[in-house]
Order: C-alpha cells, then structure tokens, then sequence
C-alpha cells in the first residue's frame, strides 16, 4: 500500500485520523507521522473548507509533501 502522505509504497501503515479534517482516517507511514504530516490534498480540502487559518500552520512549517501549496489552490 502507499503512504497516504508521501505517496511511497511501505511495508507497514498505520491508521491516523486527521488532525485538520476531522472524520477522516489516513493510512500513513511510521516517518510521517513522526513528522506530524498531513497529506497534501487534506490540506487543500481542509484550507477550501475551513479557511486558511485552519492550515496555515501545515503550509508555513511545510507539514506535508509534494509541491508548495499557494493561496489560489485554496480558494474555490
């Protein structure tokens, strides 16, 4: 299976439930929850439906990975 974050075929993932969409359980790495990650796209989702408070701290301290996020991914 992949990574929910990194998008990396691992041996073992482990269920996690999103700290910024709540409701949602991600299957993810070891490494990445060590990190305190979120996958990019909950972090899109989260940003369009709750605003971007709720993830500025995920896009300033780059808690996630892939490609920088910019404001106009957030906005619908």
């Amino acid at each position: 299976m992949l990574c929910y974050s990194c998008n990396k075929s691992k041996h073992q993932l482990h269920p996690v439930e999103s700290k910024i969409l709540s409701g949602t359980t991600l299957f993810m790495c070891q490494s990445c929850i060590d990190e305190k990650f979120e996958p990019r796209w909950v972090i899109i989702m989260a940003g369009r439906q709750f605003g971007s408070d709720k993830v500025r701290e995920y896009i300033t301290k780059r808690r996630y990975v892939g490609n920088e996020i910019y404001a106009n991914e957030l906005i619908v």
